[in-house]
């Protein structure tokens, strides 16, 4: 309980601080007025770009899953409403852990196969818009504001999810290697600690049984295009309801840099590192008077419409389903605790010996 309470306290100053910089030296009345005067239009045509993006990202995450079971659409469907809900508003990034808690609980999927196909999932997105960001700033003049510094951060960005790949690489390949590199890591610091971390990677390892055939790869990397495709195209649709008209190039950038962004452990709804996120990008491209007035109202009302029609989607299938609000916020926990267990089960039938490479 302690814990949490930590962490959300974190979070919450994360995003006071966040969102302090961003409305530092603006003006509120500028502001409010640039989100009333903005045509709404082009929120209804976002819409259908959002739905896309739901279902798209639902589909690809299903094809992780199909070599460890297929999971039928609509038990699919409703663990990832719920799994991007508390995304959204739990604090700290927790809520990466009640997708695959959810679909554990509700199918034959062990909770390690479950986990494994959502950090797949956020390796590949990763890598992959970082890779995106860093070709889109060759195109950005060196003398535009921030230009350094979101260079910087997709650098290093891209540095960390291609070390977590070729990881996740040699721990598929190698079982046995990647737990006592580990084990030296943590054993000096404390055995016990050294031992549970261990069987979680053990078990987290064992469900990388995640490989798709050939044509279901393709189709996973298509979707993948088509997600982050999708989420760019309605961003530039609803900006245009701001004055603000992007590119290509300039839609891609400002994606790249809000992904950035909303990964930084911030408070519930990600409130103030999104909004960060986008105006800093938008600096790139956009007058600082625009960036600070209509800018900061698209930013503010793209995270409203986000953040409402993830929760509500939500909250349908939180009732629908009848889905415990306690199972999603203690997620976390559960996982950690089941992969133990079934890191104890393994072992147990192995006889503690590590299964064969066609095996694993």
């Amino acid at each position: 309980m302690k814990g949490r309470l930590f962490q959300a306290a974190v979070g919450l100053g994360v995003s006071g601080v966040a969102l302090w910089l961003t409305l530092r030296g603006k003006d509120l009345g500028e502001v409010w007025l640039a989100m009333r005067q903005a045509d709404y239009r082009f929120l209804l045509l976002y819409l259908p770009f959002w739905a896309a993006i739901h279902l798209s990202r639902t589909w690809r995450w299903g094809i992780l899953l199909e070599p460890v079971a297929k999971v039928p659409f609509g038990k699919l469907n409703a663990a990832s409403a719920v799994g991007w809900m508390a995304l959204t508003i739990l604090p700290f990034r927790l809520g990466e852990f009640a997708r695959p808690y959810l679909i554990a609980d509700r199918t034959k999927v062990r909770v390690a196969a479950a986990l494994s196909s959502v950090v797949v999932e956020r390796v590949v997105d990763g890598l992959f818009t970082a890779l995106l960001l860093m070709a889109c700033l060759l195109g950005v003049p060196s003398g535009s504001p921030g230009v350094g510094v979101v260079r910087v951060a997709g650098v290093v960005m891209g540095s960390l999810f291609l070390a977590a790949l070729v990881f996740l690489i040699g721990a598929y390949r190698n079982r046995g290697a990647a737990i006592k590199v580990l084990e030296r890591c943590l054993g000096p610091v404390s055995p016990r600690l050294a031992q549970r971390a261990a069987g979680m990677l053990e078990a987290f390892i064992h469900g990388l049984r995640i490989v798709p055939s050939r044509t279901k790869l393709a189709l996973f990397f298509a979707l993948t295009v088509t997600y982050w495709g999708f989420n760019g195209w309605g961003m530039q649709v609803l900006a245009q309801g701001f004055g603000l008209r992007m590119n290509f190039l300039q839609t891609t950038t400002v994606l790249g840099v809000l992904v950035i962004g909303v990964m930084i452990p911030a408070g519930p709804g990600m409130v103030g590192t999104f909004q960060g996120a986008i105006l800093l990008a938008l600096g790139l491209f956009f007058p600082a008077a625009a960036v600070a007035r209509e800018g900061t109202a698209y930013a503010n009302v793209l995270w409203a419409v986000q953040l409402g029609l993830q929760v509500g989607l939500g909250l349908v299938y939180l009732f629908s389903r009848h889905i415990r609000l306690g199972q999603v916020l203690s997620a976390s926990g559960e996982v950690a605790d089941e992969l133990v267990v079934e890191a104890d089960e393994e072992a147990a039938a192995t006889g503690g010996k590590e299964l064969p490479a066609e095996h694993r």
